[in-house]
């Protein structure tokens, strides 16, 4: 679950998370600014740069970069691919509460079966895709901390053993999603994701989604 949090779901927070908080923006405005987005939303791609952050050593790992894609499939599911390219290549799918992780240099795909976790991948996945501030006010404590950084608490002990905030950065001119977003756990480790040329509701081709290991590749299932 530890790897499955920090590999994948949380980076599915993305641009619709906050919709848009711009300078002098209340938080009924910004919940207000969710439910059109939410609304509006079919699928997204961009290019993301991921770093993550262990507190006891003060120390951050080796900034991976590459691209992400997600579709709203149908309401209340989503689908989602992510793509790294550097330093080393691998691809993380996520389909109906399963995260499949191929790693093209050893030529082996790995599957995690999350389903007991289903409630808090709901949650994970479709916060800002299709869910309305209302219900995003009923989850998280949402506090704009400064001009173009807003704060997601989350109000359930369940999701508070996975991630204590969520800080998104919006810019206040252009398109109203996060450039950067940072998800804070109980132990003071972080995630910061970075985003750039953000596509809302592009044309996706039928395989966008999918993914395409080698022939001869080894399939394993971690956990189990």
């Amino acid at each position: 679950m530890k790897t499955w949090l920090r590999d994948s779901i949380v980076c599915l927070f993305l641009a619709q998370a906050a919709a848009s908080a711009a300078a002098g923006d209340t938080v009924q405005q910004v919940l207000a600014r969710m439910d059109k987005a939410a609304s509006q939303f079919q699928s997204m791609t961009a290019q993301v740069t991921h770093v993550t952050h262990t507190e006891v050593l003060n120390d951050d790992s080796t900034p991976e970069t590459g691209t992400v894609t997600m579709k709203m499939v149908q309401p209340g599911e989503v689908q989602a691919k992510l793509e790294f390219t550097s330093p080393d290549p691998r691809t993380i799918t996520i389909e109906k509460r399963r995260v499949q992780e191929y790693l093209p240099k050893i030529n082996t795909l790995q599957i995690f079966d999350l389903d007991k976790k289903g409630p808090q991948l709901d949650k994970f996945l479709m916060i800002g895709f299709g869910t309305s501030g209302t219900e995003i006010a009923s989850n998280y404590e949402v506090t704009i901390l400064a001009p173009q950084h807003l704060q997601l608490i989350p109000k359930s002990a369940d999701v508070k053993h996975y991630m204590v905030k969520v800080e998104l950065w919006i810019p206040e001119q252009g398109d109203p999603y996060p450039v950067r977003e940072k998800i804070t756990e109980p132990s003071g480790d972080y995630i910061l994701w970075t985003y750039s040329d953000l596509k809302i509701n592009p044309p996706l081709k039928p395989d966008a989604l999918q993914l395409k290991p080698r022939p001869g590749v080894k399939t394993e299932y971690p956990g189990k």
